[in-house]
């Protein structure tokens, strides 16, 4: 029978670093350790082999800096000293994770030995990590499908509308492009419209980027067709004027806008026994329930910002 020998607690130590899962620890008090994770992980895809520890570094001036130990799938590791400018926790955890997404990212570049000298001042780091694409949101665009009511003194219009639209500007501004059909009738009368419009959204997201409010305007072209006994087409034109609310996930929408519509000269077409008419004025409601299209980095926590 082969005799036991006691295994090296070295070797003990070596077998699990190998066998261990991949470590992520971002506890430094002076971030928030699952909001700088969340933040990692959406600018770094590929975290499954890497080990990343960040605790709070020893100062003795006002500024707040961490000291961060990185260990590449190939085995290289890497010391640093990172200042953080942020006023608050969450500034200072987006920064952190900005910070970490860029190092990963220049990896090839850093010195080989483990390095404790700090790095360069922290304005001169920011202006990198907002010039940064780790660090660079990129726009996202969302496509909707929703049902439209509009209400005046005559028969109410229904219909449905097709939207496409944008945050742009740090999520200020929302480009539209608008599709939509609707219809109305009394008395063997009927009016059908179909409309295309393009419109911009000023507002700003609220609750952490879940929700967004703003006002916008969409002006429309109308095509009409009106039939009884016999059919008749018209051009005019519209202009919607109101509020918009979203509610947003992090790949749905839903919308709701309501306001007035302007059609200018008002549509009145007669029938055989009816009459019917739009504008000048109508008041108009729409829903959109749609799909978000782009860069994930815009999650809860982290939307707007």
């Amino acid at each position: 029978m082969a005799l036991l020998r006691p295994v090296s607690p070295a070797l003990t130590l070596a077998l699990l670093a190998l066998l261990a899962p991949p470590r992520l620890d971002l506890s430094a008090t002076a971030v928030d350790a699952a909001s700088a994770t969340q933040g990692l992980h959406a600018r770094v895809i590929a975290l499954d082999d890497w080990s990343i520890t960040v605790h709070d570094a020893p100062t003795t001036s006002p500024e707040r800096a961490v000291e961060v130990w990185l260990r590449a799938p190939d085995g290289g590791e890497h010391r640093r000293r990172l200042p953080l400018a942020g006023t608050t926790v969450e500034d200072r955890s987006r920064e952190l994770a900005a910070s970490l997404a860029l190092l990963i990212e220049q990896w090839d570049e850093l010195p080989s030995e483990p390095s404790t000298e700090p790095s360069v001042d922290p304005q001169k780091d920011a202006r990198v990590r907002r010039s940064s694409p780790a660090a660079a949101p990129r726009a996202r665009i969302w496509l909707g499908l929703g049902p439209r009511v509009e209400l005046a003194r005559g028969p109410p219009e229904g219909g449905i509308d097709l939207l496409l639209g944008a945050w742009l500007l740090r999520e200020r501004l929302q480009p539209l492009l608008s599709v939509g059909w609707g219809a109305t009738g009394r008395e063997g009368l009927s009016l059908h419209t179909v409309r295309f419009g393009a419109g911009l959204v000023a507002g700003s997201p609220l609750a952490g980027g879940r929700l967004w409010l703003g006002a916008h305007a969409i002006v429309h072209a109308l095509w009409s067709r009106a039939h009884d006994s016999r059919s008749a087409t018209l051009w005019t034109s519209s202009s919607e004027l109101g509020g918009t609310m979203q509610v947003r996930g992090d790949r749905w929408l839903v919308g709701v806008r309501t306001g007035i519509d302007l059609t200018l000269p008002a549509l009145r077409v007669q029938g055989n026994h009816a009459r019917l008419s739009r504008g000048p004025v109508q008041w108009v409601l729409g829903l959109s329930f749609g799909v978000i299209f782009g860069d994930l980095r815009n999650l809860p926590g982290r939307v707007g910002r």
